[in-house]
């Protein structure tokens, strides 16, 4: 396929798997976006084998432009990436007659379309509108959905002017995000209130009190205690899972992150009783898994100390400026100085209308006013741009 730009041709190549590309010129296209657009997050994602990859690329004079990883559903969606899922009575499930079209990421709840840096603006549109136009052919092809789900604001703004009208932009979700200053803890300390502070004390002496202590290891040093305490976080919140299969998950990172990831963990004399996972990319800590021994983990306030002023104080000292902490629990990670971000679901030719829409733009609007009601400044620019859309 290919589109023109002011005289320029717009080619877009279909890698079957990241790996067709060399990690630094994928890296370098996707520039300053998040880890869960790299390349080593990417190959993850593939080698989860759930579903099949197939990545757009538009090009231009032999210079990349602007990139969309695709993966095609035709089983099992993951829960929360699943639309049938989102936007309940609305969207079909996924099966072999109705494939799901996913651009983005598949794990990490972060999706961005990639434009180079450096990129005009017209060619970028084209680039984008390009990668559009590919993703409805194969729509049209396979008689499904295609989607992107949990898109940021800054690459809403970057596909707006080159969407159609039957496309849907709908407010999904957000993500926490909580700045880190050079001095650590006495620099977070100016984010919070005092009685908020107060309390982080006495979370910090909680975690002195019961005998435990903070260490930084490497997932190669300590993968495989990390299983059975992750279990029980997710077995508390109905996951269906087991200690063995979350030992081999962590096992199967190693190869892939552990240049880019570290544990903080808590012990007791010699036994880890509790660990978040961050990865690290560009000035971010994102934050990911963690798991607590549960006979101690509210007297010790083990997660709080681990995921919040651990955290802040590694981040601080090795020159990263904020951490991203994920969607879910928004309430506690802005009481504890988190800002809200936007996530989109954007839904090409979305087959809704009249009371379908209407459904789910009521779902909408019940999830706006809960985001703003903990963050004001969740009504970002391109919160009210999309809004004046319609």
């Amino acid at each position: 396929m290919t589109e023109r730009a002011r005289g320029e041709s717009i080619s877009i190549g279909e890698p079957a798997s990241v790996n067709e590309v060399e990690p630094a010129a994928w890296d370098a296209l996707a520039g300053d976006a998040s880890l869960y657009s790299s390349h080593t997050w990417l190959r993850y994602g593939e080698e989860l084998r759930d579903s099949v990859p197939g990545h757009l690329v538009a090009s231009s004079g032999g210079r990349r432009l602007a990139a969309l990883p695709v993966h095609r559903f035709t089983a099992k969606v993951p829960h929360f990436y699943d639309p049938a899922v989102l936007f309940p009575g609305v969207a079909e499930p996924t099966g072999a007659d109705r494939p799901l079209l996913l651009g983005g990421t598949r794990l990490g709840y972060t999706s961005e379309a990639l434009v180079a840096p450096g990129t005009p603006a017209p060619l970028a549109r084209a680039a984008l509108r390009a990668l559009l136009g590919r993703l409805r052919e194969r729509r049209e092809a396979d008689g499904g959905l295609a989607a992107m789900l949990y898109v940021t604001d800054e690459s809403v703004a970057q596909l707006l002017p080159v969407l159609d009208p039957g496309d849907r932009l709908v407010l999904l979700d957000a993500t926490a995000v909580i700045p880190v200053d050079p001095t650590g803890l006495d620099g977070y300390r100016e984010r919070l209130s005092s009685r908020r502070f107060a309390a982080v004390r006495k979370e910090i002496r909680r975690f002195e009190e019961a005998g435990c202590r903070a260490e930084v290891r490497l997932l190669s040093e300590c993968h495989e205690d990390l299983g059975p305490l992750s279990a029980q976080v997710l077995r508390r919140y109905g996951h269906d899972v087991t200690d063995e299969g979350e030992s081999e998950r962590f096992t199967a990172q190693v190869d892939l992150f552990d240049d880019n990831c570290r544990i903080l963990a808590a012990y007791r004399d010699d036994r880890m009783v509790g660990f978040t996972q961050f990865f690290f990319w560009g000035d971010v800590m994102y934050g990911r898994s963690h798991g607590v021994d549960d006979s101690m983990a509210r007297a010790a306030s083990v997660y709080f100390n681990l995921t919040y002023y651990q955290a802040v104080r590694y981040a601080a000292e090795h020159g990263y400026r904020h951490l991203d902490m994920s969607c879910d629990s928004l309430d506690a990670k802005v009481a504890r100085g988190g800002h809200l971000k936007p996530l989109w679901a954007l839904v090409l030719d979305a087959p809704w209308s009249g009371p379908m829409l209407d459904r789910v733009r009521a779902e909408e609007n019940e999830r706006r006013e809960a985001f703003a009601a903990i963050d004001p400044g969740v009504e970002s620019p391109v919160v009210q741009l999309v809004t004046a859309r319609g």
